[in-house]
């Protein structure tokens, strides 16, 4: 592990912070009949959120006294140094690669039990390397080292690499910008996911706008009342979002934030027309 302890700015506001207690504690009850402990965050497109959902989904779990390790697995475009300040050269590519140590690429930070692994140098071949008999063996050690372990992967939507790895974790979480993105998309995901049973644990939407909260919320808090109503996007995506299981859809108030719904297996991310046909119908 290097010396040097990065320091992370955790300048959350209140309703942020708790959207992320409710993420981890929706996680922890995920693993009721298998506990978690190796988590594969991907997207449909770039520019979705997943880096600053693992980040933050990190920092609660370190903060919750369990000893978590974030990796950047985004070897096309990786974005977890930058985020995080981190100088060091040596990360997953270079392990992988044979050229460093595990202790040599694990960076700690100010923050107690949070700790996380750069890109490295970025590689010609990195589907290669993520389906490579050294990345599995990889997983396996830090798994056995660590509480929780997050995998910052690409885009799904673009590449095959998170699949690669998702296979390989416990559960997948979609990162989903709230009203743009398009159904066929999300279900190419979806289907991409579960052609290599990969286990998808569930949405979290992202960038919500603060009045679709308040009315979640609103509606949340009276839970039970008849004469309370989903309004928004919130509500057409109970009404698609349909399975054997249903979970809670909880979103802060903040453009920027995270939501989290427990997924069955067989639920779909629609698009605005097919949204609208189903409130029609319903």
């Amino acid at each position: 592990m290097t010396e040097k302890t990065h320091v992370v700015k955790d300048q959350l506001n209140t309703p942020v912070e708790e959207a992320y207690r409710v993420l981890r504690t929706n996680l922890q009850f995920c693993g009721f009949d298998k506990k978690i402990r190796t988590i594969a965050v991907t997207s449909c497109n770039p520019g979705e959120g997943k880096t600053t959902t693992s980040i933050n989904l990190a920092i609660s779990l370190a903060k919750s006294g369990m000893k978590t390790l974030l990796i950047d697995a985004d070897l096309r475009k990786p974005m977890l140094a930058k985020h995080l300040g981190s100088e060091n050269k040596r990360g997953l590519t270079n392990l992988i690669s044979g050229v460093a140590s595990l202790e040599e690429v694990i960076n700690r930070t100010n923050i107690e039990n949070f700790y996380f692994i750069s890109c490295g140098a970025k590689p010609p071949n990195p589907a290669e390397l993520v389906g490579s008999a050294r990345f599995s063996e990889f997983m396996q050690t830090v798994s056995e080292q660590f509480d929780m372990v997050i995998f910052d992967t690409p885009p799904l939507g673009s590449v095959i690499d998170c699949a690669l790895i998702a296979r390989q974790t416990d559960g997948t979480l979609l990162v989903i910008e709230s009203n743009a993105v398009e159904y066929p998309s999300a279900r190419r995901v979806k289907e991409q996911l579960e052609k290599v049973n990969a286990r998808i644990l569930g949405v979290v939407l992202n960038k919500m706008a603060k009045n679709e909260y308040r009315s979640y919320y609103n509606y949340y808090y009276n839970y039970g009342n008849s004469k309370s109503r989903e309004r928004g996007f919130l509500s057409r995506l109970k009404k698609i979002f349909s399975g054997k299981r249903r979970g809670e859809i909880k979103v802060p108030a903040d453009s920027k934030v995270m939501a989290f719904k427990e997924q069955g297996a067989k639920k779909e991310m629609p698009n605005k027309e097919v949204a609208r046909k189903e409130l029609a119908r319903g």
